[in-house]
């Protein structure tokens, strides 16, 4: 059966653009739009000839660092493919507005196809097979489709998305981003598989309900402050003590934080060493 892969160039611009072009084929499914001139940050459809092959390997390598590729089989050729996926890359946000869309990312592939709705989310489906992505797990998760190869498009699909359902998308994408940032100021190792760090940092962003957090930079600093000094820093005395102080103002966190001395922060530091060293003394490995 036909296998493809569909890789996000914007993940790895070099490494990502250099691997597909081993393909048997490929196609930049940005052709003719403007996203085109991204280059190699562009979407790519590749014919998988053997998926053992250094360059698929490879692929799947980087995949686990940053979720960049799913795979696709279908009867369908490579051109009409390509020019189906390409249908859906753009959505009507209303009052003239419209905006790409990343359905592509497989981390967010089931979330928008539930956006989609079934009639939308039918037609994309509809000449394939299946659809496989890992995404947030560890294992290939599967989604079924028409397997109808004269149901290819041609034509955009009619996407409109309401403010509801943008907010959903949002608050769906916003612990990668958050844990992008992390990444990118040095607060998390940006190295290893990536599910293993969005496990780590998923319960840090969900204690950050708790404490009423809605300003995107009050709980990315939450979530900083979780990394630095541990995840139970919020239970100091004085942390808590802050953090309730913030609940009952409604102003910012580093309204509160900011105010705690230094010993407090020392304290935690140390007590944080204390803590990775006994773990290094209970596994004779380092503490992560």
């Amino acid at each position: 059966m036909p296998l493809y892969v569909l890789a996000d160039g914007a993940q790895f611009p070099a490494a990502v653009a250099q691997l597909v072009r081993q393909a048997p084929e490929y196609r930049n499914v940005y052709a003719g739009m403007p996203e085109e001139s991204a280059g190699d940050a562009s979407l790519f459809l590749a014919r998988v000839g053997d998926p053992h092959s250094a360059w698929m390997t490879k692929l799947d390598d980087l995949d686990q660092k940053m979720p960049c590729i799913s795979l696709i089989l279908s009867d369908a050729g490579i051109d009409a493919l390509a020019v189906h996926l390409q249908q859906f890359l753009v959505a009507d946000l209303g009052d003239k507005l419209s905006s790409l869309v990343r359905y592509f990312d497989p981390r967010n592939l089931a979330v928008f196809l539930n956006i989609f709705g079934p009639e939308v989310a039918g037609k994309l489906t509809a000449p394939l097979y299946q659809w496989k992505y890992r995404g947030h797990s560890r294992r290939w998760n599967g989604i079924n489709g028409g397997a109808q190869y004269a149901a290819v498009l041609s034509a955009p699909a009619d996407i409109k998305l309401d403010q509801k359902q943008l907010d959903y998308l949002i608050a769906h994408c916003e612990p990668d981003q958050m844990l992008f940032s992390l990444i990118e100021r040095g607060i998390v190792d940006g190295s290893g598989p990536y599910v293993t760090r969005f496990e780590n940092f998923l319960p840090r962003y969900q204690r950050v309900a708790t404490w009423g957090l809605t300003e995107p930079m009050c709980r990315l600093r939450y979530c900083e402050l979780s990394y630095r000094y541990g995840l139970d820093f919020d239970q100091h005395p004085e942390v808590r003590a802050a953090l309730e102080a913030r609940v009952r103002s409604g102003r910012l966190l580093g309204d509160h934080i900011d105010a705690l001395p230094g010993y407090v922060w020392e304290g935690l530091e140390t007590g944080r060493g204390d803590e990775l060293n006994n773990k290094e003394d209970r596994s004779g490995r380092p503490g992560a």
